[in-house]
């Protein structure tokens, strides 16, 4: 499968698990030693197979295979373990035939993902990545997971380079792949939006012949993801708030608790909060339909949808916490301000923000614009971070009350005295700006 070479052992072992953790490996696992910026797994091979908590290796530099601790072991060697992880995971996924779709996009892939498992598992048995196990490593393990039993399957499949999705979904295989939107993300690596969408559109790279591409009519640079398809021969299906797509409400609202919308005739909810959602449950009806089924058979699960931690959240503390703090860019930004404004109206509004990050040499304009944006439709701008002055630069001389903080914490000292029973604040940063804390201190 790997195209490695045998430098010891049986190739008829016969194995029952595969892993790149040592802390997972086990008597009859093959233990794939992965290297990254922070860890080596080949440092791991000898202490396992002198404990016997794993039967064979793959690796890509050769070890002592002569010592009497690979006495029962099988090892391989490969060119590249992460190359060869995919390529096991590549022939491992065409053992099975499950209907299999796709998502990815600079926001909401999640979201979709979990709310197109929730509304196919009442129909199939599917199979899906667990948490946002949706890059080189985790999608492959994901993969490694599929059983004979599994009827559909649900692949989130993130990227932060070029060439990523691309290789993820020559693993998976999509029968149907969804875009939820392209936007400003990972602009560090990729440069500019265009080129996010190109690297978006790489998702058709892994279609089986004959696939479908469903695509947010309303994204930036549409027309480079819908020129990519086209190309490559596919179907084109398209969902967004109007008429121009295939796929669009006749009519929907978003409230405090729940985004509703009418497809088909059919009213559809979901527990979720903002605009956004709106797009993510158009994916989610736009590809279920592709499974063959209508919007009355997944609007129950859709209705008892659980929401992913992190976004969007809505909780009650007398004040209203707007967690958003699972990830944050300029897209996302927007969508989360203006679903502030829309849904709370009157009441007082805070922004607590921290910085978008991986946008590159275009940072210090991006948060400007969100500081002005935050400015002209809230009450008060909190920042604290790198990019805290540029968001403040942003926001200066339009009539909102700004705050900079050094420290987190004083940031959330700050917050726990001023607000009010009726004030809303949103609280959205970066993964690795870690928000979150200033969520868990305002929920206590």
């Amino acid at each position: 499968m790997c195209g490695g070479k045998l430098l010891r052992g049986s190739a008829a072992k016969r194995l029952t698990c595969i892993t790149s953790d040592s802390r997972e490996a086990e008597p009859g696992c093959l233990f794939v030693a992965l290297t990254g910026e922070r860890f080596d797994g080949h440092q791991f091979i000898d202490s396992l197979a002198v404990d016997g908590l794993a039967d064979a290796f793959i690796v890509d530099r050769e070890p002592d295979v002569s010592a009497s601790r690979f006495e029962s072991s099988a090892v391989i060697l490969c060119d590249d373990t992460r190359a060869a992880l995919a390529k096991i995971a590549g022939a491992y996924r065409l053992l099975f035939n499950p209907r299999v779709a796709a998502v990815t996009g600079t926001n909401g892939k999640t979201t979709v993902k979990e709310l197109l498992f929730s509304a196919l598992s009442k129909h199939f048995n599917t199979h899906k990545n667990e948490k946002n196990y949706n890059n080189e490593i985790g999608v492959p393990f994901t993969v490694l997971t599929l059983n004979k039993e599994h009827e559909a399957a649900v692949f989130e499949l993130g990227m932060n380079h070029a060439g990523e999705i691309s290789r993820l979904s020559k693993i998976v295989k999509p029968d149907i792949a969804v875009i939820t939107n392209a936007g400003e993300g990972h602009l560090e690596f990729l440069g500019s939006v265009e080129n996010v969408a190109r690297a978006k559109a790489e998702i058709i790279d892994g279609l089986a012949p004959g696939g479908i591409l469903i695509l947010n009519r309303d994204s930036d640079c549409f027309d480079i993801m819908e020129s990519a398809a086209r190309e490559a021969g596919l179907r084109i299906k398209t969902f967004g708030l109007d008429s121009k797509a295939d796929c669009f409400p006749s009519s929907y609202s978003i409230t405090r608790d729940s985004v509703e919308l009418v497809y088909k005739d059919c009213a559809v909810s979901a527990p979720l909060y903002g605009i956004h959602n709106v797009y993510n449950l158009l994916a989610v009806m736009a590809c279920a339909e592709e499974f063959g089924l209508a919007p009355s058979e997944i609007a129950p699960p859709l209705a008892s949808f659980k929401p992913v931690d992190g976004r969007s959240a809505v909780i009650d503390k007398g004040y209203i916490v707007i967690n958003d703090t699972y990830n944050s860019n300029p897209l996302s930004s927007r969508a989360a301000i203006a679903s502030v404004k829309e849904i709370f109206g009157a009441r007082r509004k805070i922004a607590a923000l921290s910085d978008m990050r991986e946008l590159g040499a275009a940072a210090p304009e991006y948060h400007r614009e969100i500081g002005a944006m935050a400015a002209a439709n809230f009450d008060v701008l909190c920042v604290y971070g790198e990019m805290a002055g540029e968001y403040i630069a942003g926001a200066s001389g339009k009539g909102c009350e700004l705050h900079e903080f050094a420290l987190k914490d004083e940031m959330s000292v700050y917050l726990k005295r001023t607000l009010g029973d009726n004030d809303v604040v949103l609280v959205k940063g970066s993964r690795s700006t870690k928000m979150e804390e200033i969520v868990e201190s305002l929920s206590k």
